[in-house]
């Protein structure tokens, strides 16, 4: 709702109490869906989760490159400067 007014879900108005907002114009929504937080327009499913996952994968993969990266250059100037 435009002015944040909780309402009751016992009863459905057809309009806000305190700023007079329309619920057939404009339906309430959660915090989260003001926010952009959730999507709530798609249900969340398989595909979603399936998506989520191969980013997880994704970002763990890459992190793993970087930190192999790093441990091999530390490894390399370890070695560098014990040579005379």
């Amino acid at each position: 709702m435009q002015c944040g007014q909780a309402q009751m879900e016992s009863r459905a108005p057809s309009a806000c109490e305190a700023c007079g907002c329309d619920f057939q114009e404009r339906p309430p929504r959660s915090y989260a869906e003001m926010e952009g937080l959730v999507d709530f327009t798609e249900a969340p499913g398989a595909e979603a989760f399936g998506a989520w996952y191969r980013t997880l994968a994704f970002e763990r993969w890459l992190l793993t490159v970087f930190t192999a990266v790093l441990v091999a250059a530390f490894l390399l100037h370890a070695g560098a400067s014990l040579l005379p």
